[in-house]
């Protein structure tokens, strides 16, 4: 079965997620753990003595001698408990830490907030820490933004939560008050110490942050995070906006029928819908007995009834047609009360929307057709319909939207989901009379054969997984290689070390990284940066000695990764030679000489493009899409809109991609991948999963040779162009 979680994300077995799933997640939890411990003892060292000095200068400058005692009285505190505050900051730092990643998973860490209610209760000194605390915790998010969220999400992935991230800025804020209290430092001396933390977040957080990356990004943990993992929090921010933006248009959801009224009254309206909206002038039902108004609604029931049942078979209804507003020219539609005469056009204005949509497929276009009477029988019995989202009958309209958006506007009468739509629409027409809850049992006729194909599609996801892991392992380490060469290629270093570097140790590189063996990535990243050493002028002769006496074993090292990397004879000659010379030249203290290198084949122009590749095993099938320099180096997102929708996309979304000759194809995204986010698309009808990089979607995107496909259920889009034609007029 498919394990489908609450943030709707299939979980997939552990073995498809790529190369850090083999390794001790554990083990190198504690080693980050341990390494922060060991900095802010380092840093804290650092910061206390500079606040001592601060202390002094702010005492020196006091009038008073209370501030000057204070100042001079909390410098000697603080040089005699210099070596404990340190101490004592490491280990509630390692507590906190194994608190918020115990049992598997991820805790939140928050600073305890006070409420109105307790302030009475609380020391102000208490309450000016927890400012304090909260200030220094907000300035480490602004100045350490992404270094915080690259650690929190890495830190997060290892304590096996891939979705989540650790606050590490409240756990630093709280670890440095709970220290500071419990060296008994006085209130006013922890606060000066907390705003002296706040005003050097860049010199005393940033660079451990910068080190814990640097140190996770190297035992290849998460190496290319994406930033955009925050989507969820983005798209609660688009929710929030859109939410704010009906306030403004001041149209709540028990209104709607109400701004309706007024909508097809108005002449901009009737322009719109290209029809005039009679007035009858007939008896409101106000002046109407029950019985006369019951006598009415039966009349108007049957006549409906008849118009129902004469419906003509989708396959033969002009799309567009709309058979209402023929009903509202008949004899019993003029006599109708104003309040039924307003819901008639208001129906037929929805569904002359519905027709105009460009996003529904014709076939759909003249099923949703068939359901005009039905559903103008539910809107003048109930006038909730138009109100309430979980009415039977906007749930089922909501349900026929779902299935057109995997139809494609090429969708036939041959497939089978039209075909099983077509069917609950003709009972529909036969059976429906004044009982809504046939819209119930349709609705989840519907529900249950789309939840099985998506199951289909899903059972094909996991299949076409470890295709997608192995894919992603393949550019991780092309990234991983290039993240630890950028480093050394970013110096002016001779032409043949830079082109050693550039193509046959990267190519080890990743060869080590796929080969899954720590040791020799650890030993092919050492030997490059010994090499990048050893070409260093060197001025005094005991450094030109110990350069001597390790170059042998260098070399060695060379030949043996050059070995690995299957270099052709002639090449490693000349790399080998021109190293050589240099390193002759630097032990002699010469100036570097002027070599040549036999060089690789001709790099190609550069270049951005999407490259597809198509892989077949026994169990799957898959087409991948990936953005790629020529370097075949994967090109990660940028800060585009293209970008952004992209990042937005979540499970049960619907993307239209090319198809070739025949036509555009639709997929929808079943999962995304945990280290690189690539998205795995699949689709009920066909065999082929689709996997596409971020980077080279949002290409797509931007081309317009890919488009998201629209989520808002086929009604509320009726709805909310009718009232964006309101505001407008």
């Amino acid at each position: 079965m498919v394990t489908v979680a609450p943030d709707n994300v299939v979980r997939f077995p552990d073995g498809t997620r790529g190369l850090i799933a083999g390794r001790d997640r554990s083990r190198t939890l504690n080693e980050s753990r341990d390494l922060v411990a060991q900095k802010l003892r380092e840093v804290f060292r650092t910061f206390l003595v500079e606040l001592q000095d601060d202390l002094v200068a702010k005492g020196d400058a006091a009038d008073e001698r209370d501030q000057r005692n204070f100042y001079y009285g909390g410098r000697e505190l603080l040089h005699e408990n210099v070596m404990r505050i340190e101490g004592l900051v490491a280990a509630h730092w390692l507590r906190q830490f194994d608190a918020a990643t115990g049992a598997g998973g991820v805790k939140s860490a928050r600073s305890q907030s006070l409420s109105l209610d307790e302030l009475e209760l609380v020391d102000l000194g208490d309450m000016d820490e927890q400012l304090a605390v909260k200030a220094l915790a907000s300035r480490l998010h602004e100045d350490c933004k992404d270094g915080l969220f690259a650690s929190g999400r890495r830190l997060a992935f290892l304590a096996g939560d891939e979705e989540a991230d650790l606050s590490i800025e409240t756990m630093l804020s709280d670890v440095i008050l709970s220290a500071l209290k419990e060296a008994a430092l006085p209130v006013p001396l922890r606060l000066e110490a907390l705003g002296g933390l706040e005003r050097k977040v860049d010199t005393v957080f940033a660079p451990l942050i910068h080190d814990l990356n640097a140190f996770l990004v190297g035992r290849r943990i998460l190496p290319t995070l994406r930033r955009s993992y925050a989507r969820n929090q983005r798209s609660e921010k688009n929710k929030t906006q859109a939410n704010e933006s009906n306030r403004t248009a001041g149209v709540d959801a028990g209104d709607i029928f109400a701004t309706l009224q007024r909508l097809v009254a108005s002449p901009a309206m009737q322009g719109a819908a290209g029809t005039a909206i009679s007035s009858c002038g007939l008896p409101s039902a106000a002046m109407m007995s029950p019985a006369d108004m019951a006598v009415a609604m039966e009349r108007v029931m049957t006549s409906l009834d008849s118009l129902q049942r004469s419906m003509p078979a989708a396959t033969v209804v002009p799309t567009g047609s709309n058979v209402l507003r023929e009903f509202r020219d008949s004899s019993v539609g003029q006599g109708l009360d104003h309040l039924d005469a307003v819901t008639v056009d208001i129906v037929a204005t929805l569904f002359d929307f519905i027709f105009d949509d460009p996003a529904v497929a014709d076939p759909i276009k003249a099923l949703v057709g068939r359901l005009q009477i039905p559903v103008l029988k539910v809107a003048m019995l109930d006038k909730t319909f138009f109100s309430s989202k979980s009415h039977p009958g906007r749930r089922l309209l909501d349900s026929i939207s779902r299935a057109a958006a995997r139809c494609g506007p090429d969708a036939g009468h041959d497939d089978p989901l039209y075909a099983h739509i077509s069917s609950l629409v003709e009972r529909l027409q036969s059976e429906f009379s004044k009982d809504a809850s046939l819209f119930d049992v349709l609705c989840g006729d519907l529900n249950d054969f789309l939840e099985q194909q998506e199951y289909e599609a899903d059972v094909r996801a996991i299949k076409a997984a470890p295709l997608v892991a192995e894919r992603e392992r393949r550019e991780l380490a092309a990234v991983a290689a290039d993240a630890v060469l950028s480093a050394w290629l970013s110096l002016p270093l001779p032409a043949v070390v830079t082109d050693l570097l550039t193509h046959e140790w990267r190519a080890l590189l990743v060869r080590e990284y796929l080969g899954d063996d720590p040791a020799g990535w650890e030993n092919a990243v050492s030997t490059a940066g010994d090499l990048v050493a050893s070409i260093e002028p060197l001025s005094d002769t005991t450094g030109r000695r110990e350069l001597a006496a390790k170059l042998p074993t260098l070399v060695k090292r060379i030949h043996d990764g050059l070995d690995q990397a299957n270099v052709m004879m002639e090449r490693r000659v000349s790399l080998l030679d021109c190293l050589f010379s240099f390193h002759a030249a630097v032990l002699r203290g010469a100036a570097a000489p002027a070599v040549v290198v036999v060089p690789v084949a001709a790099a190609a122009p550069a270049r951005v493009e999407i490259v597809t590749e198509s892989i077949e095993t026994d169990e799957a099938l898959l087409d991948s899409l990936s953005l790629l320099d020529s370097d075949n180096v994967p090109i990660d997102e940028d800060d585009s809109e293209s970008q952004r929708r992209v990042d937005d996309l979540q499970r049960g979304d619907w993307v239209e991609f090319p198809g070739g000759k025949s036509g555009s194809v639709r997929y929808r995204l079943s999962w995304v991948s945990p280290e690189r986010g690539i998205l795995l698309f699949t689709n009920p009808h066909s065999p082929r999963a689709l996997s596409v990089a971020p980077a080279a979607l949002a290409l797509q995107l931007e081309r317009g040779e890919a488009s998201i496909v629209p989520v808002e259920p086929i009604f509320e889009r009726a709805v909310s162009r009718a009232l964006e034609t309101l505001k407008a007029a």
